[in-house]
């Protein structure tokens, strides 16, 4: 699908592209979203720009997803996708820079996106001017797109924050962790930490892109559009100082539960030890007294069965009353 968006004023007029139309010459942003080879080959007609494929798109080197060709400046960042559903996926976004125009290809919605066009498209959006170009629609992408991450970090600090809670905070009062809790937990912290692996992705193409457009040539890139990079370098930074915080505690988190697993073990099997230990003289004394001798004198006393059960029990107790006054119980 090709949306055209053109430039009324202060804000943008978006519009499907119909098969063989012409481009409008007010046009500022050519969206393709899942295109199809024949809509590729209309948008370069349009532009005389090549437009990437999905497989080049894929490319993870550095000289396959920033690059000029013919006066087009390509650039290419992983931004995150499906965050609202849980899924969060990632995937590659295809900014192409083309004099005044923008060209963005991508096979997902990111919210960004979304939430970017909502804002641009009302009038009076303090966003788009008159003198509105391509590179401001670049940056205006990157900045929602940096505060689409902001939002996501905000909920997974406070996921965190509900996993510390449950491990450390329970008071005195609570039933002790489960096995099921403690599996819930190492499954709720090692989500966390594979969305913020992915996040940290999504922030270090940002932050690379933001390098190449900033080393565009001056002709193309004006003074307030530099400074506006500067921010959003600034803002990708600290984004990404954040990230590394937030990766810590879960990594403090994981191996905290993996802490109190090992102690739940320990305190299972020493109770295990203990009850062998326990019951070891017992054994003992039943053993001796099941022995097929023919002359054991208790055996023919009254006193001789119920002195045998004392030993028994007196056997049992004074390991169990030596081990708790050590403290091993």
């Amino acid at each position: 699908m090709i949306y055209v968006y053109t430039l009324e004023d202060d804000f943008l007029m978006p519009s499907a592209a119909l098969a063989g139309a012409e481009l409008p010459p007010n046009a500022v942003w050519i969206d393709l979203i899942n295109p199809t080879h024949e809509e590729d080959v209309q948008t370069e007609a349009w532009t005389n720009a090549a437009i990437p494929t999905h497989e080049d798109m894929i490319e993870i080197e550095e000289s396959s997803r920033f690059y000029a060709e013919n006066g087009a400046q390509y650039l290419t960042a992983s931004i995150l996708h499906s965050t609202e559903m849980k899924h969060h996926g990632i995937a590659p976004v295809s900014f192409i820079l083309i004099g005044k125009r923008l060209v963005t290809v991508r096979y997902t919605e990111p919210k960004a996106f979304s939430l970017f066009i909502g804002r641009a498209t009302k009038p009076g959006n303090g966003l788009i001017s008159p003198k509105c170009s391509g590179i401001t629609i670049l940056l205006g992408l990157v900045e929602a797109v940096t505060d689409r991450i902001a939002d996501i970090l905000e909920g997974v600090a406070g996921d965190i924050d509900v996993n510390s809670h449950a491990i450390f905070r329970r008071s005195e009062n609570d039933k002790p962790m489960t096995t099921k809790n403690f599996r819930d937990s190492l499954n709720n912290i090692g989500i966390q930490g594979a969305f913020l692996s992915k996040i940290r992705e999504s922030i270090a193409g940002v932050s690379r892109l933001l390098v190449y457009t900033a080393a565009i040539p001056d002709e193309n890139v004006k003074k307030d559009a530099r400074a506006w990079i500067k921010s959003l370098e600034r803002d990708t930074q600290s984004l990404s100082t954040y990230v590394d915080f937030l990766s810590n505690k879960v990594t403090f988190l994981l191996d905290t539960v993996v802490g109190l697993i090992s102690i739940e073990q320990n305190a299972i099997i020493k109770i295990f030890s203990v009850a062998a230990v326990a019951f070891m003289p017992p054994t003992l004394v039943a053993s001796i007294y099941g022995m097929n001798f023919h002359f054991m004198p208790e055996l023919d006393e009254v006193w001789g069965y119920p002195m045998a059960i004392g030993l028994m029990i007196a056997s049992a107790v004074i390991p169990l009353l030596i081990f708790r006054r050590k403290g091993w119980l």
